[in-house]
């Protein structure tokens, strides 16, 4: 199953969360994250990569495989973008992007998808294709910030994408937002702590912090109610597919 954290308005802390609850997640499944900004992602600083060469940004190049693009931090899997200015200079091809995030639904349980916030090249939401991810949505807890969350809301709901529901970022008792936005599954808080893990390169969901408290409630509850549910779904569903599969084989053979 595939999640996407999605805002057409950046710097509202989507990555932070994205990544953190990645982490999280994938000490209980097979959870691979995915920056799929190749023009803008920094995720590679906070996961202490931004060294490594093979980034999404060198496969759309043809300048390596999918696999080693796969990198592996404890138990989480990252794809990760390239974080230097020779990241304008990528090759983008839709399908090509569209092949590594199918490669790994095929591979792993749950895939986070890391958007890029803007609704132009580089976004896979206008790409045409069936991409099957439900959104949450990051909201921050300003002005501009409800009104974008909105905003990206009555996209999503446009481009008929199913919302899990929106985390107001950086709460700070700016805006009433409670009265505003439909659906908050959490409220995180404004922690200045959230600023040292980019700098150290370590997550903040390792760390005690008000901040990491509150994600690991988030990505407890959303992994039990949520993606768990789904997922034993979905491999009903696998298990259904494959047993009329064998059966329909056998009736084949038989007549």
């Amino acid at each position: 199953m595939k999640i996407g954290f999605y805002n057409i308005q950046g710097g509202t802390g989507k990555t932070t969360i994205a990544a953190n609850m990645a982490y999280y997640i994938s000490e209980i499944i097979r959870t691979i994250y995915i920056d799929c900004d190749i023009y803008g992602g920094n995720s590679a600083i906070l996961f202490d990569m931004e060294t490594d060469p093979n980034t999404l940004n060198a496969y759309l190049d043809g300048k390596c495989p999918i696999d080693d693009i796969i990198h592996e931090y404890d138990n989480l899997s990252v794809i990760l973008c390239d974080t230097t200015p020779n990241a304008f200079n990528t090759d983008f091809d839709i399908n090509r992007l569209l092949d590594v995030i199918n490669y790994a639904d095929e591979k792993y349980d749950v895939v986070i998808l890391d958007l890029p916030p803007n609704i132009t090249e580089g976004n896979i939401l206008f790409s045409n294709e069936e991409i099957s991810s439900k959104m949450i949505v990051v909201a921050e807890d300003s002005v501009p910030g409800i009104a974008g969350a909105l905003k990206t809301i009555e996209l999503l709901n446009a481009l008929d994408i199913k919302i899990i529901g929106t985390i107001v970022n950086k709460d700070r008792n700016i805006v009433d937002y409670e009265d505003i936005l439909n659906n908050i599954i959490a409220i995180m808080p404004y922690d200045k702590k959230v600023e040292e893990q980019w700098i150290e390169g370590t997550l903040i969901i390792k760390k005690r912090s008000s901040f990491g408290k509150e994600l690991t409630f988030l990505a407890e509850e959303l992994t039990g109610s949520y993606i768990e549910k789904d997922l034993a779904t979905i491999r009903a569903l696998k298990i259904a597919k494959e047993f009329k599969s064998k059966a329909l084989g056998k009736f084949d053979d038989e007549s």
